[in-house]
């Protein structure tokens, strides 16, 4: 009997261990308090009595534990006087409530559920949406400059936040899918969400293997390979978080889970580790079907690409008649004239530039662009976008060194794809150095199994560096590099001009062509670019690859 009581004991040690485990490391901020009431039975405060590590990083608020609310955020009662009605009706009657709220205070978003444990106290999960509302709100705004142009693209905002609006709470009813398992990839926790949305019951996962029993595959329809699905990486200790809303590591395509009916989503995917005594005891993933906001995307995108082809009309024209006017055709000017006649092709060509770039930028989202690759020599290639670009070089007054070794250097290339990914990389190392820095451009072929710059390679390729001793890339920022629109600090500080876009259309040409780029860097000493080209040639299209086999023999 006493050996009995001891196993319950320990087991209970074990259960109470996890789900403090779960408590601190889930994604979500997580507050545990107790409500005050005055005399006459109105909630005037509240008390945290526990949060999580998430619940700082999410709010700001620091030392919680033991304070009350108007302590912590003065001016809330005023701000958000429908936080304390809420928390104060959930921890006497408690029914549990979602709702989104702003805190003026923190300048802060919030989608909170709250639920009552006991009479008195509540519970408080929440995340922090503030991202998701700018989105919104600037979307609101486009559709409104829009409107006479794109009269059908109507997002229900309310029809989607009904969607992600399921009256449920704390872990296993939060409403994105939820999934947990043991170290082994065992699953242990299976919330009602991940029920609905994959169309599976917790009983038929539960104590089994999540590879087994919960599949993924790419756009394509091809399975998800074990080694690159989230919860193995984390497992594995090969990244303390993985997020992913886009693609997978090594096909480039996007995440989407399997349903029971066979039928698929694309899913937003954050997998964390559960650490208990420094040791990864198991892992959460937390998931959402993103179908919604892709169709979102692609109507942005289709109206960016509407848009931007009607705007190069106008600029192109003027162009041609600032040539002419330039070219003495309409008669001579003085130098004051002409001066600003210069100014004005310089920013109109800027505009041209701008517009082709949102060009590639939404035909690449629409996946409207083709890959049509022809052998070429990459040196040559090389050599080419180096001599275009030798005046901005030279007018910096920056040195280059460029070497190309020949050996592999003959490779299927889209050449207008791979001038595009080279000249952006190029001209950044420009603009980003500061005159009479060094550029350094290498090549040569690279055989898998080796690393560089921490990237470990899986098959043949030719790979390419581009090196500078310019401004670098802040550490906190680097994460962030290749996302639309993100420029550094210290790139809008150094370099006014820029759109954000170069990187991005860069990462997102390589990963529909299987190509590889990655990147090290530190700032006020420079970066150093990785372009790795696959020796079986950048991948084509459905339709491409017939062609290029009966050209060129490849099979």
């Amino acid at each position: 009997m006493a050996i009995i009581k001891m196993a319950d004991k320990i087991k209970l040690k074990d259960s109470e261990a996890l789900y403090k485990s779960l408590f601190d490391n889930t994604i979500d901020g997580l507050a545990y308090c107790q409500m005050i009431f005055d005399a006459r039975a109105n909630p005037v405060d509240w008390m945290y009595i526990r949060v999580n590590k998430n619940f700082e990083k999410l709010t700001g608020l620091k030392n919680a534990e033991g304070k009350k609310v108007r302590e912590l955020i003065p001016g809330i009662t005023i701000s958000n006087p429908e936080l304390f009605e809420i928390y104060g009706r959930v921890s006497l009657t408690g029914k549990s409530q979602r709702f989104e709220t702003y805190v003026e205070p923190l300048s802060r978003w919030f989608l909170i559920s709250v639920y009552s444990p006991q009479k008195g106290f509540f519970v408080a999960v929440f995340q922090n949406i503030t991202d998701r509302k700018r989105i919104e709100k600037d979307l609101a705004d486009a559709k409104i400059a829009a409107r006479n142009v794109l009269e059908d693209l109507q997002v229900d905002k309310e029809e989607l936040a009904h969607v992600r609006a399921k009256d449920e709470a704390m872990l296993a009813s939060i409403g994105d899918g939820v999934i947990s398992t043991d170290k082994n990839g065992i699953i242990q926790l299976f919330n009602k969400a991940a029920e609905s949305m994959l169309g599976i019951k917790e009983k038929d996962v539960i104590g089994i293997k999540f590879n087994e029993v919960l599949f993924m595959e790419n756009e394509k329809g091809e399975r998800i390979s074990d080694e690159d699905r989230p919860i193995n990486k984390v497992l594995f200790g090969e990244t303390t978080t993985t997020t992913t809303t886009t693609t997978t590591t090594t096909t480039g395509l996007s995440y989407h889970y399997v349903r029971k009916d066979k039928t698929k989503f694309p899913a937003a995917i954050t997998v964390a580790p559960i650490f208990l005594n420094r040791t990864i005891i198991g892992s959460i993933e937390v998931f959402r079907d993103i179908t919604k906001e892709r169709s979102v995307d692609r109507a942005k995108s289709e109206f960016v690409s509407l848009a931007s082809h009607q705007l190069k009309t106008p600029p192109t024209a003027i162009k041609l008649l600032m040539e002419r006017i330039l070219n003495g055709r309409v008669g001579q000017f003085t130098e004051k004239q002409t001066e600003y006649f210069n100014d004005i092709r310089s920013s109109n060509q800027r505009m041209i530039d701008l517009v082709n770039t949102l060009l590639s930028v939404s035909r690449i989202e629409l996946g409207t662009f083709t890959i049509q690759p022809i052998v070429k020599d990459i040196c040559t290639v090389l050599s080419n976008i180096v001599y275009e670009l030798t005046p901005a070089i030279e007018n910096k007054h920056l040195q280059l060194t460029d070497a190309c070794s020949k050996e592999g250097s003959m490779v299927a290339l889209d050449e207008p794809l791979f001038h595009m990914v080279i000249n952006n990389l190029v001209m950044n190392a420009i603009n980003y150095t500061p005159e009479g820095g060094t550029i350094r451009i290498e090549s040569r072929q690279i055989d898998k199994g080796q690393t560089l710059g921490g990237k470990l390679l899986t098959e043949n390729c030719f790979l390419i560096v581009i090196a500078d001793t310019g401004y670098g890339i802040p550490k906190n920022e680097q994460s962030k590099i290749f996302t639309k629109f993100f420029r550094a600090d210290n790139a809008r500080e150094k370099q006014a001009d820029g759109n954000g876009l170069g990187l991005y259309i860069v990462k997102s040409i390589l990963d529909n062509c299987g190509g590889l780029i990655w990147f090290t860097s530190e700032e006020n000493k420079g970066s150093t670019f990785y372009l790795a080209i696959p020796l079986t040639g950048m991948r084509a299209k459905v339709g491409t690859k017939q062609l290029i086999s009966q050209k060129y023999g490849r099979k």
